[in-house]
């Protein structure tokens, strides 16, 4: 992806005379979709976007980003990013995406960005004629492409032979014939390293403890008669028992749900990517009310438990100081299940994307990645 930044007073798109999209303060980003474009080039945009410190501080200095400022991005597609001049005066644009698929990986990209921020995101039309007007300020302008991360020494890759490094790929399936540790404190943990896993973690109010306390005594006599390791029937019939059931007490919205705050919930999304491609290949999430769903496959040497800790260690901490509240933000047990084929990624996936739904929850009660 190639993006051109400005920083501005206010700008505006208009298409046919009328104003489709507005900011004051903040960022215009002319964005161009490359044909090779993926995921993890958008993920790497958006972190660019609302980390760029280029506003000034106090002294004057480009020490601030804009969501310091709390400004404002208007994205206007722009796909003349990938004209190529280099033989004659006629630009070809072979690099560009094509429009079809140019449009939804746009749409893509947009719902992705007011995903991960709190701030007003404006947009333009894609593949209209639109009119751009803007106070540039400073000017400051700043070119992007999203092709040099690759030379980021926070882009991992995987060496095959010493020579040829290809991204980490994002779905890692269990393996049946892999050396594999099952550990638990309460609960059943099955560990295999750079797998894919799909976690649950909740907030310590998110369950009347009347309905806690029968589930977790029928959750320990269940336990007491399978001692682990637990086959995959059983831990099948685990997972129905009790983690599906649990999860749907969870949906019923219990406690104070302050993850349903839209700078809470924001703050709990930019945590989950914020080491996205450096210690761990992020999937698809949903920041609920009181509890949060998210694919994870854990690089080098980390784990789930070293990489749900560093995620609620963060947000309890800056949750805490935000609303001026103490003492448990997260309950110390979470859920995990090793994703064991396509089949069962594609079901936690939907399940992800459908979880809001079924909670009956209206937009902006939750944040969907």
């Amino acid at each position: 992806m190639r993006a051109v930044i400005q920083r501005v007073r206010r700008a505006a798109v208009r298409v046919a005379g009328r104003t489709v999209g507005e900011i004051q303060a903040g960022l215009l980003v002319l964005l161009g979709i490359g044909k090779e474009d993926t995921p993890a080039d958008a993920d790497w945009m958006i972190q660019k976007l609302l980390g760029l410190r280029i506003f000034p501080d106090e002294a004057g200095k480009m020490n601030r980003s804009v969501t310091d400022i709390r400004g404002g991005l208007l994205v206007v597609s722009q796909f003349t990013l990938y004209g190529d001049v280099r033989k004659g005066y006629r630009p070809s644009f072979s690099d560009a995406m094509p429009p079809a698929d140019a449009e939804r990986f746009y749409a893509e990209f947009l719902v992705s960005l007011r995903a991960a921020t709190t701030l007003p995101v404006a947009e333009g039309r894609f593949a209209a004629m639109m009119e751009v007007e803007l106070v540039n300020d400073g000017p400051v302008t700043i070119v992007l492409d999203s092709g040099e991360r690759a030379s980021s020494p926070s882009n991992p890759s995987i060496t095959t032979d010493g020579q040829d490094a290809r991204p980490t790929p994002a779905f890692v399936p269990f393996d049946p014939s892999a050396s594999m540790a099952k550990s638990r404190r309460h609960l059943p943990h099955w560990e295999q390293p750079g797998r894919t896993y799909f976690v649950t973690f909740r907030l310590a109010d998110s369950l009347p403890q009347d309905k806690l306390r029968q589930w977790e005594a029928e959750r320990d006599r269940w336990l007491q008669q399978h001692r682990p390791p637990l086959t995959h029937q059983q831990q099948e019939e685990f997972d129905r028992l009790f983690p599906e059931r649990l999860e749907r007490w969870l949906d019923a919205g219990h406690g104070d749900c302050c993850l349903r705050q839209p700078e809470v919930a924001a703050m709990v999304a930019a945590a989950l990517r914020h080491f996205d491609g450096n210690r761990y290949v992020l999937g698809r999430y949903v920041i609920m009310p009181n509890h949060v769903h998210v694919l994870v496959t854990p690089l080098a040497d980390q784990t789930v438990p070293r990489i749900l800790h560093s995620w609620k260690s963060y947000t309890a901490t800056e949750i805490n100081r935000r609303l001026g509240r103490t003492g448990a933000l997260w309950q110390q047990e979470y859920f995990d299940h090793l994703v064991r084929n396509e089949r069962a990624l594609a079901h936690f996936e939907d399940y992800i994307r459908q979880n809001p739904i079924h909670a009956s929850l209206k937009e902006g009660d939750y944040v969907l990645g």
